[in-house]
């Protein structure tokens, strides 16, 4: 036999066992992969083992199968058509336990993506209803135990501001600024306060270093000076919540007709008594995860998923 004869059977050969040989590498490492758990590193610390489900291993054993009934085939030990039948049954179930194990883990990834996505719109109307809640007890100075109340005051209320107009003199009043703010003769020993100069800024005649000056209370909708402020916006935007802010969504658990849980109460804190609330929601897709803002028992509005 000649050197190209020899060169060409080992081509025929190779073409021969090519891909029996890919069958069963393909099956060695699906059936790897399935027998060896993928550690993923959680934001804890915590190690989670993601274990294939049984289809793939499955899967695997009947590629491998399939490469050995295509290796006795070719060995001459198989001659039938029963042989080959064998062999695509094989390939088709494989194929198809494959797929199988592919649509779960699809399903798992669309289910952990629709999970997270709830999560986060579900911590922005948290803050959300936080935001709304604090400016009614600014406002009031108590919270509002009831959702449709709070929607009101969210979309018809007033927010107390105070602009910074001006920049305050580094300097004390003078004795006749004094008698004209207080009508006394009050000793002049501090500097010049944001009320002195505020009522000197609106003076008939006010001092040039007051022309402008300005630190009057001033009341703004609720909507325009919390939840359309450009810095309340960029920090939502922060959450990526896939909702966008509307009053009359407050009430309701994200992506569910559920209603929020809100109650409020008081305790005494040494002579005084101080409001307290506690407004809480469950994900709709795991009943043992609870979003909490507040305590009826204590005055603090931490969130509980901060621990």
């Amino acid at each position: 036999m000649s050197f190209f004869d020899s060169v060409d059977e080992i081509k025929y050969q190779i073409g021969r066992f090519l891909w029996p040989t890919i069958f069963m590498i393909v099956g060695i490492i699906f059936c790897y992969i399935a027998l060896v758990p993928e550690q993923l590193v959680l934001n804890n610390g915590e190690i989670l083992h993601n274990q294939q489900s049984p289809f793939f291993l499955y899967g695997a054993i009947f590629f491998m199968l399939g490469s050995v009934v295509w290796y006795l085939y070719l060995f001459g030990i198989i001659r039938t058509m029963a042989g080959w039948a064998i062999l695509g049954i094989m390939c088709i179930f494989s194929a198809y336990l494959l797929y199988l194990d592919y649509a779960i883990i699809d399903a798992d990834v669309k289910y952990k993506a629709k999970y997270e996505m709830i999560d986060k719109d579900i911590i922005a109307r948290m803050f959300d209803i936080k935001a709304a809640e604090v400016a009614y007890k600014d406002f009031y100075k108590h919270y509002t135990n009831n959702l449709d109340t709070l929607i009101w005051f969210v979309k018809n209320g007033k927010k107390m501001t105070v602009p910074n107009i001006g920049q305050l003199p580094d300097r004390a009043i003078t004795p006749e600024e004094r008698d004209y703010i207080y009508g006394d003769n009050r000793p002049i020993d501090k500097l010049m306060t944001d009320q002195e100069a505020n009522c000197l800024a609106h003076s008939p005649n006010p001092p040039a270093d007051l022309v402008g000056f300005s630190r009057d209370t001033l009341y703004v909708n609720v909507l325009d000076a919390i939840f359309y402020d450009e810095k309340y916006q960029t920090n939502r935007d922060k959450l990526e919540a896939s909702i966008a802010f509307h009053p009359d969504s407050l009430k309701y658990v994200p992506h569910t007709s559920n209603l929020v849980i809100l109650d409020t109460a008081s305790v005494q804190k040494g002579e005084i008594r101080v409001p307290t609330i506690m407004f809480r929601m469950t994900h709709p897709m795991d009943s043992s995860r609870v979003y909490q803002i507040g305590d009826l028992k204590d005055n603090h509005l931490r969130e509980s998923w901060s621990k």
